[in-house]
């Protein structure tokens, strides 16, 4: 490839940019001003070209993303009302895996203290690049500590914590799903194929 050609390709634009669609969209004179001074900002150290758009459509991205987050969480707590569960599910980074063996508690859990009473398991959700629920304990206690003005609590297990093989894969739900915590029962998990198994 020749460097004329190099610099033909670089020219195009990358297929979804093509497959764009335009709206109008309204916002006070207010916003707009803002919206340039943080364009203006972002583009002093940046090396890529920083436009109004792509602001928008960053900003946009996340809306929906936390709307899925803020429905997915509604419904979540509302089949929790009936108080048909026993389990909390948290999750973990990769390497939080060594952390809860390591120690055996797992801690900066944010837990409505009306949910306790009825918690009598605990399983771990690790990311990416498992994305999946590895792991399953009985509780032991749990420890209230309080953190920038914020309660939180450690669960301890009792005993070792139980491999589940093969692990329960988040397939094709949403990411965002598993980011918080959430709850089920042992039966429910014991016998998933998948993480939307959890939640039907």
């Amino acid at each position: 490839m020749n460097n004329l050609t190099v610099k033909i390709k670089g020219l195009l634009r990358p297929k979804d940019q093509l497959e764009k669609k335009q709206v109008a969209l309204f916002l006070t004179q207010d916003t707009i001003d803002k919206l340039d001074e943080n364009v203006k900002n972002l583009s002093n150290y940046s090396n890529i070209r920083i436009s109004r758009n792509m602001l928008i459509e960053m900003a946009i991205d996340d809306l929906i993303d936390s709307i899925k987050e803020a429905l997915d969480d509604y419904q979540s707590e509302s089949s929790d009302n009936d108080n048909n569960y026993d389990l909390i599910i948290c999750p973990s980074l990769y390497s939080g895996v060594n952390f809860i063996k390591n120690h055996n508690y797992w801690e900066f859990v944010k837990i409505d203290i009306n949910k306790i009473k009825y918690l009598k398991y605990m399983a771990l959700y690790v990311g990416a690049p498992e994305s999946a629920i590895m792991y399953w304990g009985k509780i032991a206690k749990f420890e209230e500590f309080v953190i920038e003005n914020q309660k939180k609590y450690r669960i301890f297990i009792d005993g070792d914590l139980k491999e589940i093989n093969p692990p329960i894969k988040l397939n094709k739900l949403n990411a965002l799903y598993a980011r918080n915590i959430r709850y089920t029962t042992l039966e429910k998990l014991l016998n998933a194929k998948e993480y939307s198994d959890l939640i039907s």
